[in-house]
């Protein structure tokens, strides 16, 4: 009987893995322009979560095939990651320290009403009821 060898692979080097991740954290800072163009201001909060699939994905492929390319762009994209990390951080806004406060008085203002008649602090006082209502919207 003959017996025949097939001879299989040794797998593949994780090029597809380190292009991945690679394309991954990319993706997110392309995501964030293209949120801002739209004008969508929202917490980016997906950018460090595709750097973080990024370093795994690029340190899969490390451990397939170790090369100087791949760990200093592993190096990069987790700086990147921790950058972003840092950006979400900053964007945040700082704690409200205007004039109203609980407990303490209502500040003199001055508005105008759908028929454009002026409405004060005075309109508020007194048995009738008032809602005061604010758009905050795109024209």
């Amino acid at each position: 009987m003959n017996e025949t060898t097939i001879a299989v692979p040794d797998g593949p080097s994780g090029r597809r893995l380190f292009l991945g991740g690679l394309v991954l954290a990319l993706l997110g800072i392309a995501l964030y322009f293209v949120q801002l163009s739209v004008q969508r201001l929202f917490l980016p909060w997906y950018m460090p979560v595709m750097a973080l699939l990024g370093v795994l994905l690029i340190g899969l492929s490390l451990a397939r095939r170790r090369t100087s390319v791949r760990m200093i762009v592993l190096w990069a994209v987790a700086i990147l990651g921790v950058l972003e990390v840092a950006a979400l951080f900053a964007m945040r806004l700082p704690a409200y320290g205007g004039p109203l406060a609980v407990g303490g008085p209502f500040p003199e203002f001055e508005s105008r009403r759908a028929d454009a008649s002026i409405f004060t602090k005075a309109d508020l006082m007194g048995e009738t009821h008032h809602v005061i209502v604010f758009f905050r919207g795109r024209w």
